[in-house]
């Protein structure tokens, strides 16, 4: 393998897989960095099943794509595989269902597909080192082997601002524990049977309530929400979990086990009490697992412009925009269900360059759920449609830095 690069993209989610093939597209050596076995992020690994903030927030309108390229060409291609003709309308956004297994293939495809290209899964960034000439120096672990990596640009799209956290701590930032936003466990029932409309949502609802009032279900199970898969007879199950509120911290490892447990738990034994109890479920086997939860929050870079939830409600647009937002607030910050604010007006907000980017770190981009936002305005992008925008904006913005323009 070639140790040197134009562009070392780290993290294969969707803002480094839209960040990559942005880059490579465009002429540059590029290197993606991938710690799972498959790109898509929460797409794939966490069973996240929907496509947020693909389109125009306007659905007084028909649907249409907010941000041109790689996030239409990737949402174009689901709908293609899944037999969808449009998004569905839910209250007042559009959303598009997702099966993370194609969209694993989808990523597959796309990056085989780019000559300049090259995917390193199952490593684990460990160190960095910023060089006065030769760029970025990246040491990753791959399977107990250590390599050190060498790229004139860098694109932090780990999710965690890893690149800060290992370089200079002070250029991120996170959440107090207790406004941290929860993380959710998400399964996939097969087998299902019936019609799952938002009267069934609701009378199923009241039954796990009962359930839990009674003592035949955990607390924890009170989180539960259900949405059919693009494909008959497959339901997705999503658990928001506390995770120790107050004292849940993301980047402790026994406390990240204990919350991986306690999503299995709650998800079997939902699985067990649906079975029993529900002709809808009462011939599926158990349910398919995650590779992890999905983590909604953990640190974030302070870039050149932090966005604020302010800007994003006031539909604020910038002059160096480099993409736009059209997600609501979803804030989490609770098991009990998201609290949104709508922006003022059904038009998108703008992404300004300063979020990917800091002037005291030339040739250093980041995007994704590290990009440079407010705890507010991170509820809006950190959605899988908005980082596709936001990573391939940073794969062009670190092209044109090797260029020098």
């Amino acid at each position: 393998m070639n140790r040197q690069a134009d562009v070392i993209v780290a993290g294969g989610g969707s803002a480094g897989l839209a960040a990559a093939l942005a880059s490579a597209r465009a002429g540059a050596r590029t290197l993606l960095l991938e710690r799972q076995t498959k790109l898509g992020g929460m797409g794939t690994s966490a069973l996240v099943h929907t496509f947020c903030g693909l389109f125009h927030p306007d659905v007084s309108q028909p649907w249409a794509w907010l941000n041109p390229g790689i996030p239409q060409e990737i949402g174009q291609a689901m709908m293609d595989r899944t037999g969808q003709t449009a998004p569905d309308l839910m209250g007042k956004v559009y959303v598009l269902r997702q099966h993370p297994s194609l969209y694993a293939q989808i990523a597959d495809e796309l990056c085989r597909a780019e000559s300049h290209l090259t995917v390193l899964s199952g490593s684990e960034w460990t160190a960095l080192r910023q060089g006065d000439q030769s760029g970025w120096e990246l040491d990753i672990l791959t399977s107990g082997h250590r390599q050190t990596l060498q790229a004139k640009a860098l694109i932090d799209t780990t999710g965690d601002a890893t690149g800060a956290r290992l370089l200079n701590p002070a250029w991120c930032q996170q959440a107090e524990a207790a406004r941290l936003y929860r993380p959710a466990y998400i399964c996939a029932f097969h087998g299902t049977t019936g019609t799952h409309d938002d009267a069934w949502r609701l009378q199923t609802g009241a039954s796990l309530f009962r359930a839990i009032r009674d003592g035949l279900l955990p607390p924890a199970a009170m989180g539960a929400a259900f949405r059919d898969s693009p494909f008959p007879g497959e339901t997705f199950l999503t658990v928001d979990l506390e995770a120790g509120q107050g004292d849940w911290n993301p980047f402790d490892p026994a406390k990240r086990a204990r919350m991986e447990q306690e999503g299995r738990e709650v998800a079997l034994a939902l699985w067990r009490f649906l079975r029993a109890e529900h002709a809808d479920f009462k011939n599926c086997p158990p349910p398919m697992l995650p590779t992890q939860a999905g983590i909604r929050e953990t640190a974030r870079y302070i870039g050149d412009y932090v966005i604020t939830g302010d800007d994003l409600a006031a539909c604020r647009r910038f002059e160096n925009e480099v993409a736009l937002a059209g997600w609501p607030m979803e804030k989490r910050e609770n098991a009990r269900g998201p609290k949104f604010r709508f922006f003022d007006s059904p038009a998108p907000a703008g992404i300004p360059a300063g979020c990917f980017t800091r002037q005291d770190a030339p040739g250093l981009f980041f995007a994704g759920r590290c990009l440079s936002a407010d705890h507010e305005a991170l509820a809006s992008l950190r959605v899988m449609g908005t980082c596709m925008a936001g990573g391939q904006a940073a794969g062009k913005m670190a092209v044109d830095f090797l260029s020098g323009h």
